[in-house]
């Protein structure tokens, strides 16, 4: 029979080997992405490798929250109300229709503000990226959202960080389909977590994301075309805007949550059931976690740079 402390030694082996497994996926990753990086101006790759070293400095400021009007408009798109330009409605009803119009939309409104009442909305400059679930990807797939939860100072928060650019240059088709996608995929999540899943496969995890995508789809009509020209702009922004993996990400937004708890309390919640009590002893598993996630993010940072500077194509130097 083993002992406590063979358990506690095992359960260090394999610590120490995903450790070191996952930072041979990063470096293998800093490959790729070095190669993009090579490809955009000399300034714009200042600008990048600034804010990570910005972000390493202080993790939680890799998030912002969203403005009132950034708020509001994911509100009224949530609720269901979706403008294909701006202005052209004024111009081909009458008054009567427009106020008409206008309380649709006020409800509508109301009713996506209702679905994200509790939930924290950032943003940040980065693209995520984690390791590959789809047969077509390389070492990683990329980004433009992350849903999360996480229990800090006895509360749990749900949180939805979305890239800042996709934020102001998506449609808002594009953005109900985003969000409906991880709110689907959150609640897929959350019943996989009540049934006591903690692991999935990379084959899983695409099954459960392709399930939660065709379900968004079906939710919000999006057109096809809306579709292929959503996955352009993230493939897009995903070569030319800081690429972060998704470890760090969800450290730095922990590190968010625990710099603003006063000011974020409010959209918390105390634990409600056994689940979410049996729950909270697994998240600060996940807080151990973090300054190994802040390291290893420091290392891929030092191999970009490595990589970038080998190829005797910048300028500046990094001390």
């Amino acid at each position: 029979m083993e002992g406590i402390g063979d358990l506690e030694e095992q359960e260090e082996l394999r610590r120490r080997q995903f450790e070191r497994e996952y930072l041979a996926w990063l470096k293998f990753s800093a490959r790729e992405i070095a190669e993009s990086l090579r490809r955009l101006s000399a300034e714009r790759r200042e600008e990048i490798f600034a804010f990570y070293e910005m972000v390493l400095r202080e993790p939680e400021k890799m998030h912002s929250p969203l403005s009132s009007d950034e708020r509001k408009r994911l509100e009224r798109i949530l609720g269901g109300s979706v403008r294909a330009g701006a202005g052209a409605v004024a111009e081909v009803v009458e008054v009567a229709e427009v106020d008409a119009a206008e309380a649709v939309e006020e409800r509508e409104s109301m009713r996506g503000a209702g679905r994200l009442r509790s939930i924290v909305l950032l943003k940040t400059p980065a693209v995520v990226f984690a390791h590959a679930i789809f047969p077509a990807s390389s070492f990683f797939d990329v980004g433009v959202a992350m849903h999360r939860r996480f229990f800090v100072g006895g509360r749990w928060f749900a949180v939805i960080s979305l890239n800042a650019s996709y934020l102001e240059i998506a449609s808002d088709a594009m953005l109900r389909y985003l969000l409906e996608h991880e709110l689907i995929q959150g609640e897929m999540y959350e019943e996989l977590a009540r049934m006591n899943v903690r692991h999935l496969s990379p084959e899983l995890k695409g099954a459960y994301h392709e399930a939660a995508r065709l379900e968004a789809i079906r939710r919000t009509r999006i057109s096809e075309e809306e579709v292929r020209s959503e996955e352009e702009i993230i493939r897009e922004l995903s070569l030319k805007e800081p690429l972060v993996p998704t470890g760090f990400a969800a450290s730095s937004i922990y590190l968010h949550l625990l710099r603003n708890y006063e000011a974020l309390r409010h959209f918390g919640w105390e634990s409600r059931d056994d689940m979410e009590r049996e729950w909270e002893r697994l998240s600060h598993e996940f807080a151990s976690w973090i300054e190994f996630s802040v390291h290893s993010f420091g290392v891929f940072v030092s191999e970009l740079k490595r990589l970038v500077c080998s190829a005797g194509e910048f300028s500046v130097e990094f001390v």
